[in-house]
């Protein structure tokens, strides 16, 4: 069963680590429009084929419009891919409206969005969902228009008509890929199994005998907006905190606030406030500022390998293992202008160092990266990450690097040297050539005062002294690593190597396996 589910997402998986994750989830939601265009054509949605098209194109082109205007104010970049996935997920929210006017809601919900990013972004980062922002935003002015006014206008405005049976599979299909790239299960699972508990307690205690399970169930599925949310919602990076831990607690408490009738006689509890508070909760976890960093240096640190040397920002705080998203403008190609990168260097340096491999015919973003001269400034924001030390440090680990992947065991290693931490640690270097080593001499180092043992293991040339030669096989962690077995063994580099390691280790008795996270090429 594992390997049938391995393979089910083998090939999607490998489909969206090519593509940058905002065009991902854009091609996502333009998929669900075209499905929600030709729903509206042969008669299964409500909806007009040319109703929608008017509200989707006039959201579009408001959202960019208004995000071109503002970033020139501000001075910044503009995110025109960012912009559009507002506007798309906003008109799903709203039922489109034949009269144009009519869908002025949608359009004012729009606006607010776009302006929330700018506004409601101290030191350059989102406090709120601008989504969700902008929604809640609307509801609250009809609401302050009826209190001031003595009008009646309805505040439910936003009817998440995105959740239909009509489109049950496209935003299962699409949303699954949008978590595929961004790697936030854990959020969208506790989300997803907290919301169907609520909910069902909750039509269990308003229907008492005459609750159907199965009836409550496929409602929740086919015809509730929990789906939408977690896919394109929930899972939106700059509003997510940093770890596996915070997030699964952020993902069930807005399950339980948007699904709750507790509330029910303080005020109406919608999706998009629910989705406000929480991230209001998780704010404290988060990144409080974007970063601006300055470049100082860079150097070839092995073949092909280069490091890139950063000023650390005042204040900027993380964990070794941890990384973050750098964004570089340029004319990109089809995976953007942002890129995940692990900190290659350890909280007690005053530098924050980045590393990685360049090839002659690489990325855009790297090309860009490799002419960045001294003094330019790359901006980087969403920490993350949770391939962190264990806080027991008489735990003994495993570490198997392969090739760029020994970037967060630089951080980590270099960690434990400044602080004289004792984890006693084995790092099997994985390379196709003993030239292709970065950072050997600074483990080399390390041995001196902490309990490192540095195994190189070299694929495609003979080896000497302690190194060995082809791949980790469970007889070489015989021979070298005795109580493997015993270890906490963690493992960085290419999916495809992480992957067939962590099946390696389980076959050879292995419990605890922490694997990196990998978004995608750079």
């Amino acid at each position: 069963m594992a390997q049938f589910i391995t393979l089910l997402f083998k090939y999607p998986q490998a489909l969206v680590d090519k593509i940058g994750m905002y065009r991902t989830v854009t091609l996502a939601l333009y998929g669900i429009v075209f499905c929600s265009l030709g729903a509206g054509i042969i008669g299964w949605l409500p909806y007009s084929f040319a109703t929608q098209l008017v509200a989707v194109l006039t959201s579009i082109f408001l959202a960019l419009g208004l995000n071109l205007i503002l970033a020139k104010l501000w001075r910044v970049h503009a995110n025109h891919e960012s912009a559009v996935i507002t506007a798309l997920i906003l008109f799903f929210l709203f039922i489109p409206q034949t009269d144009f006017f009519d869908n002025w809601p949608l359009y004012a919900a729009v606006t607010l969005a776009i302006l929330s990013k700018y506004l409601l972004a101290p030191k350059g980062q989102h406090i709120l969902n601008p989504v969700a922002a902008g929604a809640v935003l609307v509801v609250v002015g009809v609401w302050l228009t009826n209190l001031t006014t003595g009008s009646t206008y309805n505040t439910d405005i936003f009817s998440w008509w995105v959740s239909n049976p009509t489109l049950f599979w496209p935003i299962v299909i699409l949303g699954s890929l949008v978590v595929m790239k961004v790697r936030k299960w854990t959020p969208v699972w506790w989300f997803l199994g907290v919301s169907l508990m609520v909910f069902l307690v909750e039509e269990y205690l308003f229907f008492g005998d005459s609750f159907n399970a199965f009836n409550s169930t496929e409602l929740f599925l086919f015809s509730w907006p929990a789906l939408f949310l977690a896919f394109f919602m929930l899972t939106e990076p700059f509003t997510m905190p940093p770890t596996k831990r915070t997030q699964a607690l952020y993902g069930a408490l807005v399950a339980f606030l948007m699904h709750t009738t507790l509330f029910v006689d303080l005020f109406p509890m919608t999706p998009e406030l629910a989705l406000v508070i929480g991230n209001l909760a998780v704010q404290p976890f988060r990144l409080k500022q974007k970063l601006v960093l300055k470049l100082i240096s860079k150097r070839e640190i092995a073949e092909d390998i280069f490091e890139f040397v950063f000023t650390k920002p005042a204040g900027f705080k993380f964990k070794p293992g941890q990384y973050l998203e750098w964004m570089l403008p340029h004319k990109a190609d089809g995976r953007g202008e942002r890129r995940y990168f692990t900190i290659a260097s350890s909280p007690t340096e005053d530098v924050v160092r980045l590393a990685l491999k360049v090839m002659e015919n690489g990325s855009t973003y790297k090309k860009q990266l490799m002419e960045l001269e001294s003094g330019a400034t790359v901006v980087c924001s969403q920490l993350a990450g949770d391939f962190l030390l264990p806080e027991d440090t008489s735990e003994k680990l495993g570490f198997i690097a392969g090739g760029i992947g020994v970037t967060p065991f630089s951080s980590h290693l270099k960690y434990m040297f400044d602080n004289n931490l004792e984890y006693k640690t084995s790092l099997l270097y994985c390379v196709n050539t003993a030239s292709e080593l970065a950072y050997k001499e600074d483990f080399t180092e390390y041995q001196s005062q902490i309990s490192l043992e540095l195994i190189p293991v070299i694929a495609k040339e003979e080896v000497s002294g302690s190194a060995e030669s082809g791949f980790v096989t469970i007889d070489m962690l015989k021979r070298r690593v005795p109580d493997y077995a015993d270890r906490h063994w963690y493992l960085s580099g290419p999916p495809g190597m992480v992957n067939a390691y962590d099946a390696l280790l389980r076959k050879a008795g292995v419990k605890k396996i922490t694997k990196d996270f990998f978004p995608g090429l750079a």
